[in-house]
């Protein structure tokens, strides 16, 4: 998809939309409480992926109020409402462990690459 909105003869840009989910730990999380529901977060989100869902997913490891388990999700929803029912159901947030924000967020530029080996079936991706 090509953004509609450009210019002509200005450069293109992607302008894919996707809701940007940021789960933030509640005060009274602790570690051993991510430890206890990370197996069933990975399920969930890897469900997700298979449903087409999940775009990228993975945890804070550094910046300003980054606890254990916090983290970013990046959906494809049809719209914020959907995106926000959809991480409702994380089990981390069921559970009471953590909160959400949903941001609309729209891709306009970056790179990604990725290579197969058919022979050996391993890939490399950055």
């Amino acid at each position: 998809m090509i953004a509609e909105h450009a210019e002509p003869g200005s450069p293109s840009l992607l302008g894919r939309d996707y809701w940007l989910v940021r789960s933030t730990p509640r005060e009274t999380t602790t570690t051993g409480d991510i430890e206890r529901v990370a197996g069933e977060h990975v399920a969930w989100l890897l469900k997700l992926e298979a449903d087409g869902l999940v775009f990228l997913s993975g945890p804070l490891t550094s910046g300003p109020g980054v606890s254990a388990g916090a983290g970013i999700t990046v959906l494809r929803a049809g719209s914020a409402e959907q995106a926000a029912e959809i991480a409702a159901a994380d089990p981390f947030v069921t559970s009471g462990l953590r909160t959400f924000e949903v941001f609309g967020w729209r891709v306009n530029e970056g790179a990604i690459q990725v290579g197969l080996s058919l022979g050996t079936g391993r890939f490399t991706w950055g």
